[in-house]
């Protein structure tokens, strides 16, 4: 999997748009950069970027990146950014894809959903756009989940060091976290807390079954008949208690029955009395019933009475009306009088006030008229002032204007004679010309600008690109040296080896010595002369020794040092040749560029040896003559505008003086508002008077008319009625009246004698009812018995037969019980079988991975990470070196290195140099990364420190290390650091730069 190009836009501080191609440019050629910046301008940024498009996390927070956390946290989007967005563009297997992931705020202020797109870049097909389905898309084609993919690109070196140097329970918790491996330890925990709950649930289990009692047999078969003897007997009991019950309620019955007899009588009697009360309603009723057909002629007699009357009021109402119309319409024809000043007869009103109108509208439109005409000159002489403004001119509009066009003519006449040029056309022919010298001098001067920094540019290139060769040569130089200094040490320290080594055989013959006697031939030799029978210096093998480690330990520094002199040597002929390339490039740039300014100052006749503060001061005064000349070509026009204006003002006085005549031609004959309302409410009302007036008169006529016809119409009336009232010994309307009662009266009178003829019905009936009832019970009574007997008797009964049937209920449900215990007790033994079973699977599991910290399988399955981790730590430490390789031991806490340079001996890896501990570090690091990725080929990595701690001698090591690695696996390998060395050794850099506000850019150099 290979980073190919990340493209972000307002991320944490890099603020605005940004793209960083790791395929293309200073970035593909290297393969090897360093990512540099001050603390908190960004440089973990590119990460989060790569990281927050493909998996929508980022390693500083631990939950996906949601629109709350960004909002909680204050995370991903930049301070005050309404978007932002972030795209990789990697490639797997030869495709290449794009994984984009964006979010922006609402209008209201608020974040809306992110969202994500996976696109294949050769199609542009987009392949999901799901946020959840881009992860699961970038995990299947990529390989590698979220955690995998960080272990694996990105490299911790200070996280290996504590690693290497660790002890055995701690290197397991650093393995632990660096894997993401904490599930053993979990699954550890787990097993052993399944394992303690089913062993509770086992404990519990018996502790409930010991908690069940059983009956016997022979409780069971007391209890059964028991239970046979009690039923026959509380059978009959039951059969007495409810012939008591009958016998009671019998009595109960009778006594009730009596009561209602009484009641009923009660009732009869208060019946009677009603009905004599009602009596006198009654004959009320009858005489009403004989006189309501005469109802409707009397009511008819009293209709003509109150229309009568309301005619009076009428017809003095309307008289009162007609008197207070007549007042109006004379005021209103003195209103017209006035507003005309003429006398106006009433006849001819309106034609006199419609002459006036007409004559007043002539004098308001002679006056309207001659006021938009003077509006309209006023209005071009404002719209030839706001002209005048775009020539830089400005009048004001008062009583002087005429002045001060006078005025402006004068100093424009001034200015045309001083240039000596008093057309349009010759002014723009000039600023023509002055035009084709403008644009020239003003390249030419930024060329010169470029000219001298580009001069600037090649003197400090050249001077580099010298010291570099003289560097290069004094690495050539060190190298020779050291070479041949190697040459003359390695035959001496084999010979110090072969001497040390025969030392220590005639070490091992000192036994032999001891033995020697004198004057006695030695069994070896022969030789009855033993020099050294007593003993051998064990100074001279110890110092023999010392010689042989110091000896190798030169050596072993001589050949280090050939590899890092061979390794910068390579490295500054790199830089060298690429600042070669770029000194050739500027040299041809800035050729090119001393041509064009030669051939500029040819074409402005400028001296090419003159300073560049005289030619801005000639393109100065270029610029100067330019702007005069277009103040001047203003001046111009404006001279025909102001000439016109001279005559608009002369038009606009006389316009003026008309319309004050106008006006006053019109207030002497109408100084009010609008002629017109004023002529159509004096009409109006005119004629809305003059209406009324013949109106009421109409209804005056009208009104003494009706009014003699309803007085004849009650009389015809009455001379009908009254014999038939005389009839009925009725002397007048008013007795009449009398005797008719209320429709509502009447009906009420007629419902109580109705309900009066319903209660007499029920109260016979009722009597009928309880007088056969009483005789059945009497005859059904029991009389040999009281009811006071049988009230006291029966609940004596009836609580024997109650503890009878609680008794026979106890004996049932002990056999109910007993049974649902069998059943319970069958299943709880099932229960214990399978807990039992149960328990004796995880009691094995806790045994062999199982405990309450979960440490045992944690620290089994780190051991078995830690030897495959080992295994490929091994494989990158032996391109780094041939000497050491890595081992762990079950008998020692701590990690073992084996010295091939001693005999394959193994020693503690703290006893190592700062040096040598990277190596291996850095080698754990990349084992890592080979673990993570056993089935992905990683073709990206990023190493977050780790370099600050070393030595300058261990740092240029691990620098050419990293060299060599990148120069024979081609992967892409960034280095994000503070250290100044690591900067000015690795030439290809990306710069995060503070610009302010807290927000940085990238530079790419």
């Amino acid at each position: 999997m290979k980073i190919c190009k990340i493209k972000f836009k307002n991320i944490h501080a890099l603020k605005g748009e940004h793209t960083i191609d790791f395929e293309n440019g200073v970035l593909g050629e290297a393969g090897l950069f360093v990512i540099t910046g001050a603390t908190g301008t960004g440089k973990s940024t590119i990460l989060d970027v790569i990281t927050l498009a493909l998996y929508n996390k980022i390693p500083r927070i631990e939950k996906s990146i949601s629109e709350k956390i960004i909002e909680e946290e204050g995370v991903v989007l930049t301070k005050n950014a309404l978007d932002c967005y972030a795209e990789v563009e990697y490639e797997v297997k030869g495709k290449r894809y794009l994984s984009s992931w964006s979010i922006r705020r609402t209008r209201t202020g608020t974040l809306a959903s992110r969202k994500q797109e996976l696109t294949e870049v050769a199609t542009g097909t987009i392949l999901v756009s799901s946020v959840n389905e881009v992860v699961s898309e970038n995990e299947r084609i990529i390989g590698l989940n979220y955690n995998q993919f960080v272990q694996s690109m990105i490299l911790a070196q200070g996280q290996f060091s504590k690693l290497l140097l660790a002890k055995k329970d701690d290197r397991n918790a650093l393995l632990e976290e660096i894997t993401g491996s904490s599930i053993y330890r979990k699954i550890g925990r787990a097993v052993f807390q399944r394992f303690r709950g089913v062993e509770d649930a086992v404990k519990t289990q018996q502790i409930k079954m010991g908690e069940t009692v059983l009956l016997t047999d022979e409780s069971l078969k007391e209890i059964q008949d028991d239970i046979a003897e009690k039923k026959p007997l509380f059978t009959a009991n039951e059969a007495k208690q409810k012939e008591l019950e009958n016998k009671k309620a019998l009595k109960e019955s009778i006594l009730k029955n009596i009561e209602k007899k009484e009641l009923n009588l009660r009732e009869w009697n208060a019946f009677l009395m009603h009905k004599k009360e009602v009596s006198t309603q009654e004959k009320e009723l009858e005489v009403h019933d004989s006189v309501v057909v005469f109802k409707d002629q009397m009511l008819q007699i009293e209709l003509a009475d109150k229309t009568v009357s309301e005619l009076s009021v009428a017809i003095e109402k309307g008289k009162q009306r007609a008197l207070d119309f007549e007042k109006t319409k004379k005021e209103l024809i003195q209103s017209a009088s006035e507003l005309t000043a003429t006398e106006v007869a009433e006849d001819k009103l309106d034609i006199v006030l419609e002459e006036f109108r007409i004559k007043v509208v002539i004098l308001q439109e002679a006056e309207k008229e001659k006021l938009n005409e003077a509006r309209q000159e006023a209005q071009r002489i404002k719209d030839k002032l706001q002209g005048l403004k775009a020539y830089g001119i400005t009048l004001i509009e008062n009583e002087n204007l005429l002045q001060q066009i006078e005025q402006e003519l004068k100093t424009i006449e001034v200015e045309i004679t001083r240039k000596g040029l008093s057309t349009i056309d010759a002014v723009r022919t000039k600023k023509d010309e002055l035009s084709k010298l403008v644009l020239p001098a003003n390249q030419l001067i930024g060329n010169r600008k470029l000219f001298d920094e580009k001069k600037k540019g090649i003197v400090e290139l050249n001077a580099k690109i010298k010291k570099q060769y003289s560097e290069i040569n004094g690495f050539i130089e060190n190298e020779k040296q050291q070479k041949s200094e190697l040459a003359t040490l390695l035959p001496i320290v084999e010979k110090a080896k072969e001497e040390l080594e025969d030392w220590k055989q005639r070490k091992s013959l000192d036994q032999h010595r001891a033995d020697l006697e004198p004057d006695k031939p030695c069994p070896l030799c022969g030789s009855e002369s033993h020099p050294y029978a007593e003993s051998i210096e064990e100074v001279l093998v110890s110092t023999l020794q010392d010689k042989f480690d110091e000896l190798a330990k030169k050596a072993e520094e001589l050949k280090k040092n050939v590899l890092l002199v061979e390794a910068k040597k390579v490295s500054f002929q790199a830089i060298n040749s690429k600042d070669e390339l770029d000194l050739e490039k500027r040299s041809a740039d800035f050729q090119v560029l001393e041509n064009a300014i030669v051939e500029l100052c040819s074409q402005l006749k400028w001296n090419k040896a003159d300073s560049l503060e005289k030619w801005e001061s000639e393109f100065t005064a270029l610029q100067r003559e330019q702007t005069e000349l277009d103040k001047l070509e203003k001046y111009i026009q404006s001279k025909v505008v102001l000439n016109e204006m001279e005559k608009l003002n002369s038009g606009y006085s006389v316009l003026k003086t008309a319309y004050r005549k106008a006006k006053e031609t019109l207030l002497s004959v109408y100084n009010k508002k609008d002629i017109n309302t004023d002529v159509s409410d004096l009409n109006k009302k005119f004629s809305v008077c003059r209406s009324e007036l013949n109106g009421l008169t109409e209804q005056l006529v009208e009104s003494t008319a009706n009014r003699t016809k309803t007085v004849a119409l009650k009389e015809q009336l009455l001379a009908v009625l009254i014999p038939e009232l005389q009839k009925k010994d009725i002397d007048s309307l008013q007795t009449l009246k009398s005797k008719i009662l209320e429709e509502s009266i009447a009906n009420q009178i007629r419902k109580k004698l109705q309900k009066l003829k319903e209660d007499e019905i029920r109260l016979k009936t009722n009597q009928k009812a309880i007088d056969e009832t009483l005789a059945e019970e009497e005859r059904l009574n029991d009389t040999t018995v009281t009811l006071d007997e049988l009230i006291a008797v029966l609940p004596k009964v009836i609580q024997d037969l109650t503890e009878l049937q609680k008794h026979i209920w106890d004996q049932e449900k002990r056999i109910e019980i007993d049974t649902q215990n069998k059943a319970k007790q069958k299943n709880s033994q099932e229960s214990l079988e399978a807990l039992n079973k149960d328990l004796s699977l995880w009691s094995k599991m806790n045994m062999l991975i199982g405990d309450a910290m979960g440490k045992k399988f944690s620290n089994f399955v780190q051991d078995l990470t830690l030897r495959q981790l080992l295994e490929y730590g091994n494989q990158r430490l032996r391109g780094f070196s041939d000497r050491y390789l890595l081992d762990v031991s079950n008998d020692s806490d701590g990690l073992k290195v084996i010295d091939t340079y001693m005999g394959n001996t193994k020693r503690s890896v703290s006893s190592l140099s700062g040096g040598e501990t990277f190596k291996l570090s850095l080698a754990l690091a990349f084992g890592l990364s080979d673990l993570a990725a056993r089935n992905v080929e990683i073709e990206s990595l990023f190493i977050d420190e780790g370099f600050g701690s070393l030595d300058p001698e261990s740092l240029d090591q691990a620098i050419s290390i990293l060299e060599n690695m990148q120069n024979e696996s081609n992967k892409s390998i960034g280095i994000i650091s503070h250290v100044g060395e690591l900067k000015d050794r690795i030439g290809t850099k990306i710069k995060l730069v503070r610009t302010g506000a807290g927000y940085s850019t990238i530079e790419i150099e």
